[in-house]
């Protein structure tokens, strides 16, 4: 039987994603903030990158540009209450984006490729203007495609900041065959027999996960941070994955990433889970503005 787009099953596709996920239950209660708080200081733009048009939200402020890359299956309105206090307390420009199939963006006809897309975003800001001086916020999925930002455009990053990070570390302590067989990674929670059934949502779902985790990790094992800019990363300090040892490795790929990283720093959310943003947004900020003044 099909499963239905309902409110909760949309819940569910986003908590099945290892890399891409959260506290399920509380999910409804994110969902309302991120709408109650969406800011009217941000010019929403749509932009033509070839293949689709990716949504895109700008507040525009100095010469620094803080770029937002969202957790799996979420999109740009997971920053709609931090963007316009980030915005207040660093007078940074924010620019925050649905990736392609999410949100407000199209979604391709193109298989899913992880280059391709990082290069349609680099063309959508530099239709911006915004290419230059970044300081780059990856939450979970979106920490795993800020080291492909960085590695691909690494003259124009100033600083990045790891919001609790899916990450290549994390698959070798697991494995490929581990996550892509986990009932919060590789399985989805519903019938991919007719797609035209689908909803938009979880099309783009499909898309991002139907080739398993390997040629992903393949192109992620091949990035670089770049030398001498600031790093930051942010672990959650409460368990939200079924297993212990699981709760254990994903501790130990966060330790493992920052001493790689010459001066990088780990910074423990005690108070939260997976969901940093929503549960300490304020440590998000601090760390931002850390970041900003060590680029100085």
């Amino acid at each position: 039987m099909l499963f239905k787009a309902t409110k909760k099953s949309n819940m569910s596709l986003i908590f099945f994603i290892l890399v891409f996920s959260w506290a399920l239950s509380r999910w409804p209660m994110y969902a309302d903030i991120a709408q109650l708080n969406h800011t009217t200081d941000a010019v929403e733009k749509l932009i033509d990158v070839g293949e689709c048009r990716l949504n895109f939200q700008v507040i525009k402020g100095g010469n620094i540009t803080i770029l937002f890359e969202s957790g799996g299956g979420l999109d740009s309105t997971e920053w709609s209450k931090l963007a316009p206090e980030i915005a207040s307390k660093t007078g940074a420009t924010i620019v925050t984006y649905d990736r392609p199939g999410f949100g407000k963006s199209d979604l391709p006809e193109t298989p899913y490729d992880m280059r391709t897309e990082t290069k349609w975003l680099w063309d959508g800001l530099k239709k911006l203007g915004l290419e230059k001086n970044l300081i780059l916020v990856g939450h979970s999925y979106g920490g795993w495609l800020i080291r492909l930002i960085a590695s691909m455009y690494p003259d124009n990053i100033s600083g990045m900041v790891f919001i609790d990070p899916f990450s290549t570390e994390l698959v070798d302590i697991l494995g490929v065959k581990y996550l892509d067989n986990h009932p919060m990674a590789g399985k989805l929670p519903f019938d991919t027999s007719k797609p035209e059934k689908l909803t938009k949502f979880q099309r783009a779902l499909v898309r991002m996960v139907s080739d398993g985790l390997e040629r992903k990790t393949e192109i992620m094992r091949k990035t670089t941070i770049p030398e001498g800019i600031p790093v930051r990363l942010i672990t959650c300090g409460k368990s939200f994955l079924p297993k212990p040892e699981e709760q254990i490795a994903w501790r130990q790929s966060h330790e493992q990433i920052v001493s790689k990283i010459k001066g990088a720093k780990l910074i423990a959310a005690e108070q939260s889970g997976h969901m940093i943003p929503f549960e300490q947004p304020e440590l998000i900020i601090e760390t931002i503005i850390e970041v900003i003044q060590l680029t100085k």
